[in-house]
């Protein structure tokens, strides 16, 4: 396999992040910068090493990239999918995809037409101990699913608070409501670790700590099979909480501790449950190595490039984030009627 040629938009804590992730393997390499801001353009250059860079985004596409990483403000990201499709450059977009689903939508109609892949990442999906929850769910090792629970909270913004100007709380760039802008990704999680889609929401919000239309949200999602999901998403508090229950068992994810419970025995490649109905926790730092030693495989945008070649799918594309996208859009119809909402 060729190693292909990453352009990257948006330097910030994520695009930086995404940068020491690509280089954990050879399938593709970050070899050009983009970032309106001329400073922290700079400030990513000295960082990574990386000295093609510009604040011009048709400048990046023109730099001869296969693909590009969208890791910048999701309000503008219609425009740069739009060029970058009349380039014939692949997309790969960090969750949450778009502000809202009619664009996500949009987006994907645009890369199907010019026959490019549309990739979105969502945290999580390159995580192997969720991926082999997820097996085990399908194996039906906790029986039906019956109720997901995440609860997803950042409180920099809270901590530190934006200047005036910050994009972080321009609803126009960064999304509307915290749902969409902390914990899109759960929305993501449920629907792949279920195989299941929601039907229906509700959603209540709180807000006047900061200078945003909402400051928390919670919200219910009924999924297909009658399977209840409740959401929490917050700027003011730090918490992440992951947990599915099913007729006959199930896993919760909190920092370090995986707590367990199924109906059957389960052999897998980072963790054997040997003691059918009952209670079992691990430590996942104790996991490190077996964890370590399939990460490569698993990292994201390794993973899509394999995706462009046909040698691998990809967990979230564009196509299945855009119907996810549908679900945040009814969560905040849902927060501002009161009332429950169709998705």
């Amino acid at each position: 396999m060729t190693t292909l040629r990453a352009g990257l938009s948006g330097c910030g804590a994520v695009g930086l992040c995404s940068i020491e992730q690509v280089r954990t393997h050879d399938q593709c390499d970050v070899v050009a910068l983009h970032d309106p801001d001329p400073q922290a353009l700079q400030r990513a250059g000295e960082r990574t090493g990386i000295a093609l860079r510009t604040t011009d985004f048709t400048q990046l596409l023109a730099s001869g990239i296969d693909f590009v990483i969208l890791a910048g403000p999701c309000g503008v990201r219609l425009e740069q999918v739009r060029q970058a499709a009349d380039q014939g450059v692949h997309c790969l977009l960090h969750s949450p995809m778009a502000p809202d689903g009619p664009t996500g939508t949009a987006m994907v109609e645009l890369c199907e037409a010019a026959q490019i892949k549309l990739g979105v990442v969502v945290a999580g999906h390159e995580d192997p101990v969720l991926e082999q929850v997820r097996r085990m769910v399908a194996s039906d090792w906790l029986g039906g699913p019956v109720c997901v629970q995440g609860i997803w909270a950042e409180d920099d913004l809270l901590t530190s608070p934006p200047r005036e100007h910050d994009w972080r709380i321009q609803p126009a760039l960064a999304g509307s409501h915290p749902m969409l802008r902390t914990a899109a990704h759960h929305i993501h999680l449920a629907t792949w670790l279920t195989g299941k889609t929601a039907v229906s929401v509700t959603a209540q919000s709180t807000h006047g700590f900061l200078p945003l239309p909402a400051d928390s949200t919670v919200a219910t999602a009924l999924l297909r099979g009658n399977v209840l999901c409740t959401f929490l998403a917050s700027h003011l508090t730090r918490v992440k909480v992951l947990a599915i229950h099913g007729t006959d068992g199930g896993v919760r994810l909190a920092g370090d501790r995986i707590w367990l419970c199924g109906h059957t025995e389960y052999r897998g490649e980072l963790f054997d449950y040997v003691r059918a109905g009952q209670e079992q926790v691990l430590v996942r730092s104790e996991l490190r190595g077996a964890i370590d030693a399939v990460l490569p495989t698993s990292e994201l945008h390794g993973r899509f490039v394999r995706w462009i070649d046909d040698c691998d799918d990809f967990p979230c594309p564009g196509e299945q984030a855009a119907l996810d996208l549908r679900v945040l859009d009814a969560i905040a119809r849902a927060a501002a009627s009161g009332k429950t909402e169709t998705v």
